[in-house]
C-alpha cells in the first residue's frame, strides 16, 4: 500500500513542542494522525484534540500505519518503537519527518543554537500580517492559547518551519531559505567538538537554493557563510537589512530603518538586545519574501509560552520563568533583567543535560552571578546517565554565593524564608527540565495564600481560580453539557474544568468552597439529566490521561483511575487476563461514577471487587481507606456523598487466559444488546421498588412508546426513556411525571428516579 492509499500516521512522543505541531501540520495535510504520550499533561493536547489527532496507546496489525513518527526521546528499546519495526512500519525522527513533509514546499528553516522558537514564531506573526499564503510548523506555543502551533497551506508554496540541530536531524533538510540567529557550540552529547557542529551548518548552507540571513556582526555565521554561491543576507545596524535603536520601554522598542526596510520609524512589542535582534531578523524575511511589512510589522505577536513569562506580579514582587539553558542566553536574560529592575534579582537555575553542564560549568555559574541570590537545583538529565564533571556541584564551585537544593521542597522553604522581609524582589525560574512545574507550583501556593484567605479577595470564582491552575488544566466558562452526556439534553455549566493533577483539583475545590461555588463531577454523563438552563456551578470532569491509569499490582490486584471508561477497564483486564469485572463492560460511565453509585449489571456490584478507595472531599483532603470503610448498597456509597473519587484498586480473579474473559464479555455484551435500547438514553429511568422491578411496572400498565416531544419510554425496555427526537430536558422530565403518576394510580408504587438531575432536587418538581 502506498502513501497515496494509506495516509495513516502514528507519533510517538506527541504532545512534544517538536511532535506535536507537526501531528498538527499533517492533519491539516489530510493525514490520519493517531498520536502516543507518555508524559503528563501538557498544554499540547488541547490543539493536538482540536486538529483531530487521536490518542491511542498501540495500532491495528490488520492495518498499521504507513509512517509512525518519534521524539528522539522515544528509542530503540520503547515497547512501541520496538513494534512500529517489527511490523515493518516506516519509522522517522521528527526532524527526518518534517523534513519530509516539506520537501515540495520552498521552506524557510528556522535555526541556531537559542531563541529560534520565539524568532519563528514572530517570523509566522509577521508573515501574517504581511498577507502571505504559507505554513509554519513552531517548535513550541504561543502564549495565547487559540493560536495553534502549526498550519497547513494547500495553495501557498511557503513554509516556515523550526529545525533542530540537537539530534543531527538538519541534515535531512534543503530550505529555499535559511535563517540562522546564532550559533553556539551546544549539545555536546551529539556534536564532540565545535568544529562537527559548524561542518553541519556549513552543509546545510551549502544546500540552500535562494539565501541565508545572519544577524551583522556575527564572525562565527560571517565565516561559515563565506563563499556561499547564494546572497548572504545580513540583518543588524551595518546590515542589508538596518536598524537602529532610538528608544526603549519595557514590553516595546522604537527603531530607524535604513537599508532593506523603508527608511524611517519601525516600533516592535519587544523588549531587550536579544528580542529585538531576532525581531529585526523575522522582519527582514518577511520583507524579503513578501515585499512589505504590515501595519503591526509583527502583527498580533504576544509571545511564546516559557519564553520571559510573567507567572505572577504584586507591588513587590515579580515572578518570572524562562526556558533559557545555553549559558550565552541565560547572561542575555539576566543581562536585560538586571538592566530593567532596580529590584532585588533572585535567580532559580536548573541545568539541563549532564553533558551540557560538564561543557559550560564555569560560564553558567558567571550567568547566574549576575543575582543577588543564585539558586541551583539538580541538573534535570533528560534521559542522559550522569556524567563525571556534570553535576550542580561543579557551577557551584565555581559560584561561592549560589546555593545548591536539593529539589522543591528545600527550594520553597528556602524562597518563603528569602521572601519574607518583603523588599522588592524579581524572581526569576530558569531551565528548560521541569523547572517550570517548579514554577507554576510555588506560585499557585503564592496566590492561595495570597487570593484566596487574605480580606478583600476577588469575589468571583473565576478570578480566583485562574491563576492557581497550570498550563495542562481546562478551565472554560459557559461550557454547553448536552454533547457530554449519553441523553444529549441540558444547556451549560457556568464553570468548566478539566484538572490536570491533584494539585489543580484540590485548588479547584479550595476555590469554590471560598466562593460558595456548587460543584458536580461529570463520568461519562450516563445516569444524568441536565437541566435546560444548566448549572449554575462548577462542573469537573477527571479527563486527562493520568486519570485512567490501569496499573496491574500482581496476585489479580489492579489499581484504576477514576477516570478510566468501564469499557476500556473491562477490555484492558481481559487483555491481561483478569477475570470477574467483565459485568461492567456495558455500562457507559467512569469508575469514579460507578464507585460513588455503587453501580452493578448481570448480577454484580462495582464493590464486589474493591478492595480500597481513594478519594478527595470537598476541603482539598485526600483519603484512601479499604473496602471495609465503606457501606456501599444499592445504587449508592455514602461515604462518597459531596466526594471526588480519584482512584481504587480492585481484586480480580487470574489464572485466565484473554480468550476466556472476553468471551464471557461477549456473552454479556449480548444480553444487554438484546434487552436494551441503541437510543439516546440515560440507562434505568427508576429505582427498583421493594421486591419489584420498574420495568415490569411501566410495561404491566401499556406505557411503551408513551411520549412528550421528542422523549419516549423505550418499547424495547420500559425502564429506559429515550431521547427518540431531538427531545429537551422539559420533555424528559414531564414523561417522568406522567409515567410515575400512572403507576401510582393503577398501582399505589411511587416510583422514584435513579437518574441524577443536575443541580435539583427530584422531590422539588415531582
Amino acid at each position: 500500500m502506498n502513501e497515496v492509499d494509506n495516509r495513516k500516521a502514528w507519533l510517538l512522543g506527541v504532545c512534544g513542542m517538536g511532535v506535536g505541531p507537526l501531528a498538527i501540520y499533517m492533519r491539516g495535510e489530510g493525514w490520519d494522525v493517531s498520536g502516543w504520550d507518555d508524559g503528563g499533561a501538557s498544554p499540547m493536547r488541547a490543539h493536538l484534540e482540536r486538529a483531530g489527532v487521536v490518542f491511542r496507546k498501540e495500532f491495528d496489525d490488520a492495518e498499521p500505519p504507513a509512517i509512525v513518527g518519534r521524539s528522539s526521546a522515544v528509542k530503540p528499546g520503547n515497547p512501541l518503537h520496538d513494534r512500529a519495526v517489527a511490523a515493518g512500519c516506516r519509522l522517522l525522527r521528527r526532524g527526518e519527518l518534517l523534513a519530509e513533509r516539506v520537501a515540495s514546499k520552498k521552506l524557510v528553516a528556522v535555526c541556531g543554537s537559542h531563541g529560534k522558537t520565539t524568532t519563528s514564531g514572530m517570523l509566522i506573526r509577521s508573515m501574517d500580517a504581511a498577507g502571505a499564503d504559507f505554513g509554519y510548523v513552531l517548535g513550541g506555543l504561543y502564549r495565547d492559547s487559540a493560536t495553534p502551533p502549526a498550519r497547513a497551506s494547500l495553495t501557498g508554496d511557503w513554509v516556515v518551519a523550526e529545525v533542530d540541530e540537537s539530534d543531527g536531524t538538519i541534515g535531512s533538510f534543503s530550505p529555499e531559505i535559511t535563517v540562522v540567529v546564532n550559533l553556539d557550540w551546544d549539545h555536546p552529547d551529539y556534536y564532540k567538538t565545535e568544529a562537527d557542529l559548524e561542518r553541519v551548518f556549513l552543509e546545510l548552507f551549502r544546500r540552500t537554493r535562494r539565501a541565508v540571513f545572519i544577524p551583522a556582526g556575527n564572525e562565527r555565521l560571517e565565516r561559515l557563510t563565506r563563499g556561499l554561491s547564494i546572497p548572504v543576507i545580513r540583518v543588524g545596524d551595518e546590515g542589508d537589512y538596518a536598524a537602529r535603536v532610538v528608544s526603549a520601554g519595557s514590553d516595546s522598542t522604537r527603531l530607524e530603518c535604513s537599508s532593506g526596510f523603508a527608511p524611517g520609524p519601525l516600533t516592535l512589542p519587544v523588549s531587550g538586545k536579544f528580542n529585538t535582534t531576532n525581531a529585526l531578523m523575522a522582519c527582514a524575511v518577511t520583507h524579503h519574501i513578501a515585499g512589505r511589512l504590515g501595519a503591526a510589522p509583527l502583527g498580533t505577536f504576544s509571545g511564546i509560552r516559557r519564553r520571559q513569562d510573567t507567572l505572577y506580579r504584586t507591588e513587590k514582587l515579580t515572578v518570572l520563568a524562562d526556558y533559557a539553558h545555553h549559558p550565552t542566553e541565560i547572561a542575555a536574560l539576566l543581562g536585560w533583567l538586571r538592566d530593567t529592575t532596580l529590584s532585588r534579582l533572585v535567580v532559580v537555575f536548573q541545568p539541563h543535560r549532564h553533558t551540557r553542564t560538564r561543557q559550560y560549568a564555569r560560564e553558567f555559574a558567571a550567568a547566574v552571578s549576575v543575582a543577588d541570590l543564585p539558586l541551583l537545583l539538580p541538573v534535570y538529565s533528560a534521559g542522559e546517565a550522569p556524567v563525571e564533571g556534570g553535576s550542580s556541584a561543579e557551577i557551584l564551585a565555581a559560584a561561592p554565593r549560589a546555593v545548591l537544593l536539593s529539589g522543591y521542597e528545600a527550594l520553597a522553604a528556602h524562597l518563603d524564608t528569602a521572601l519574607a522581609d518583603g523588599r522588592e524582589t524579581v524572581l526569576a525560574f530558569v531551565g528548560a527540565g521541569d523547572i517550570d512545574r517548579m514554577a507554576a507550583r510555588y506560585v499557585r501556593g503564592l496566590f492561595e495564600r495570597d487570593h484566596l484567605s487574605r480580606p478583600g479577595a476577588p469575589a468571583d470564582f473565576g478570578s480566583r481560580v485562574r491563576p492557581l491552575l497550570g498550563e495542562g488544566t481546562v478551565f472554560s466558562e459557559a461550557e454547553p453539557l448536552a454533547s457530554r452526556t449519553t441523553l444529549g439534553v441540558g444547556g451549560a455549566a457556568r464553570w468548566y474544568a478539566e484538572p490536570a493533577d491533584v494539585s489543580d483539583l484540590r485548588s479547584l475545590l479550595r476555590a469554590a468552597a471560598v466562593c460558595d461555588t456548587p460543584v458536580f463531577v461529570l463520568g461519562r454523563g450516563s445516569n444524568l439529566l441536565v437541566p435546560d438552563e444548566g448549572f449554575a456551578g462548577l462542573v469537573i470532569r477527571l479527563s486527562h490521561r493520568q486519570w485512567s491509569a490501569f496499573e496491574p499490582l500482581g496476585d489479580g490486584r489492579v489499581r484504576v483511575g477514576a477516570g478510566i471508561r468501564l469499557k476500556e477497564l473491562c477490555g484492558l483486564a481481559a487483555k491481561s487476563g483478569l477475570g470477574g469485572l467483565e459485568f461492567l463492560e456495558g455500562i457507559p460511565g467512569s469508575l469514579g461514577g460507578a464507585l460513588r453509585m455503587n453501580a452493578g449489571a448481570m448480577g454484580a456490584w462495582v464493590f464486589d471487587v474493591v478492595e480500597s478507595v481513594e478519594w478527595v472531599t470537598p476541603d482539598g483532603v485526600v483519603h484512601e481507606r479499604p473496602r471495609s470503610f465503606f457501606s456501599a448498597g444499592y445504587r449508592d456509597c455514602p461515604e462518597l456523598h459531596g466526594a471526588i473519587a480519584l482512584s481504587a484498586t480492585l481484586q480480580a480473579r487470574t489464572g485466565e487466559s484473554p480468550e476466556v474473559v472476553r468471551a464471557r464479555m461477549e456473552a454479556f455484551s449480548g444480553k444487554r444488546k438484546e434487552s436494551q435500547p441503541r437510543e439516546p438514553s440515560a440507562g434505568c429511568t427508576f429505582r427498583n421498588p421493594a421486591g419489584d422491578h420498574a420495568g415490569r411496572l411501566v410495561d404491566s400498565l401499556g406505557l411503551k412508546g408513551l411520549s412528550v416531544g421528542g422523549a419516549e419510554v423505550s418499547r424495547l425496555h420500559a425502564n429506559f426513556i429515550v431521547n427518540r427526537d431531538k427531545a429537551t430536558a422539559s420533555d424528559i422530565i414531564e414523561l417522568i411525571r406522567r409515567v410515575r403518576g400512572v403507576v401510582k394510580a393503577e398501582s399505589g408504587v411511587e416510583l422514584e428516579p435513579e437518574i441524577v438531575l443536575l443541580g435539583r432536587n427530584w422531590k422539588e418538581i415531582l
